[in-house]
């Protein structure tokens, strides 16, 4: 007796799961990260909204102690490499708040193993990681986990995709550890919503 399968009877589970994946999937991607979250993580009194132009909008900053750690912000989207991993998230300016801005539970990155010495990896995603104060100074921002009393030090890198730096280049063994230290009285200052001079 010879036996056969009928196919149909096991694609069309996987084929109803793929589709619900990818109906997932489309729904996401098409959301506004700036519309209110369901689950409430909004504080009462402080409102999202997506950054504004001459915040951080469309620009693109590297970790000042390793040139190879870069994030750039379009819209209320982050993207960058923490000199191993890419990585996603999204920024939400607080309209009653200026100087501050929520990057929520951190940013989604991909898995590839790197050592990782110098702590440059650990560095720019704990930055990117919860509400966070922001000053500038010429082509340096400094973000700040007033919380914690840590600091993290970027610096411009210029405006969209043409000035990303080569996530595979190596780390050179000649910059200091990517370390927090506390605020200095420069960095703690208030920022201005001043369109960076260029």
């Amino acid at each position: 007796m010879r036996m056969t399968r009928n196919t149909a009877f096991l694609a069309l589970p996987l084929v109803a799961g793929a589709a619900l994946v990818t109906a997932g999937c489309a729904g996401y991607a098409g959301a506004d990260p700036a519309a209110p979250s369901k689950s409430g993580s909004a504080s009462a009194t402080a409102t999202k909204a997506p950054a504004k132009p001459g915040t951080l909008v469309g620009e693109q900053w590297r970790l000042k102690t390793d040139p190879t750690a870069w994030f750039r912000v379009l819209g209320s989207n982050i993207s960058g490499n923490d000199s191993c991993n890419s990585f996603t998230g999204t920024a939400s300016a607080l309209t009653n708040a200026p100087d501050k801005v929520d990057f929520g539970a951190g940013v989604a990155a991909t898995q590839k193993y790197c050592a990782d010495p110098k702590g440059t990896q650990t560095a720019i995603r704990e930055a990117l990681t919860g509400l966070r104060q922001w000053s500038r100074q010429g082509t340096e921002m400094v973000l700040t986990d007033v919380a914690n009393n840590r600091t993290w030090t970027f610096v411009f890198t210029g405006s969209g995709s043409s000035a990303a730096p080569s996530a595979s280049k190596a780390p050179s063994s000649g910059h200091a550890p990517a370390t927090t230290k506390a605020p200095s009285t420069s960095s703690s200052a208030s920022v201005t919503s001043a369109a960076p001079a260029r």
